[in-house]
């Protein structure tokens, strides 16, 4: 009993004339007669009675009606929903991202995506670099916002545009009143830094920026994640980078402040293990054209 031959019957039942069934199927009558007497013969009932005058729906071809209605139209409804799937607009998205990701372009891409694709079931994970690469390894994630070099086998990237870094400092200290920080003038002040293992790159990076100027940098304590470090700037511990976007959070008690020369930038990228799902492929070119990379 396939979906056509259905289609066949409930097509005949709605007109109850072979010749208009058999020219809105596209088909010749004697085709849609056999497919009717092949339907019956299944069932072993007659589902028509029709002679040169007239059809009619047997008792049989009345119940086996709204069944027929039933199966074709989920039918109908499971092939676009296979359809729309394949194009990535239903599904599961499991989205992993660090937490500087957060403050800058995971908000505006997932909202987008969200509104785009509304069949889609997003999942999102915030973790370091490290733990991310270990996520997508293990298949723990589809797809996320890290920051490169990565380290794991079989991960690919695609490069995001990075964010510039930027002085925090307690709000009181006179470096503060400046409008720019030159790196020379952090000589002796109390620093925070991230730990090496959560962003090797970008550690050694800053370690440069002030070998650069002459300097070694006084690390008072190792913290994160960056929030921690804001927070432990707020408390007068010491001065440290985080991105822009963070620095645009406002706290009455930590001021940020360009360096000169200039910072580095923090790196992002898309990672992801394998041939992107198709819901995956539409965030990435979410995240794409938000960022215009």
């Amino acid at each position: 009993m396939d979906i056509r031959t259905l289609a066949c019957f409930i097509a005949v039942a709605d007109t109850l004339n072979f010749r208009r069934a058999a020219l809105q199927l596209h088909l010749t009558q004697p085709a849609l007669s056999a497919r009717i007497q092949n339907l019956e013969d299944e069932i072993g009932a007659m589902l028509l009675e029709r002679d040169r005058r007239h059809v009619a729906l047997t008792a049989a071809g009345a119940a086996l009606l709204p069944h027929a209605r039933a199966a074709c139209a989920q039918a109908a409804a499971g092939k676009e929903q296979a359809r729309r799937a394949a194009r990535g607009e239903t599904g599961m998205l499991r989205i992993g991202f660090t937490l500087l990701a957060l403050y800058g372009l995971i908000p505006p891409c997932v909202r987008e995506f969200r509104a785009r694709y509304p069949g889609v079931q997003v999942e999102l994970a915030e973790m370091n670099s490290p733990s991310l690469e270990s996520a997508l390894a293990a298949g723990a994630v589809d797809i996320a916002v890290l920051h490169p070099p990565l380290y794991t086998p079989g991960l690919a990237t695609a490069e995001l545009a990075g964010e510039q870094l930027v002085l925090a400092l307690p709000a009181g200290h006179h470096l503060a009143r400046r409008k720019t920080v030159a790196v020379r003038d952090l000589a002796g002040e109390p620093f925070l830094i991230a730990p090496r293992n959560v962003g090797p790159s970008i550690y050694d990076r800053v370690i440069a920026m002030f070998q650069d100027a002459g300097l070694s940098p006084r690390i008072v304590q190792e913290a994160t994640p960056m929030t921690s470090l804001v927070a432990l700037v707020a408390a007068g511990i010491g001065m440290g980078l985080v991105t822009a976007g963070m620095a645009r959070v406002p706290r009455p008690d930590v001021a940020y402040r360009p360096l000169r020369p200039a910072a580095p930038v923090l790196p992002f990228a898309l990672g992801w293990r394998g041939e992107l799902a198709p819901a995956a492929q539409r965030f990435a070119e979410t995240v794409r054209n938000w960022t215009g990379h």
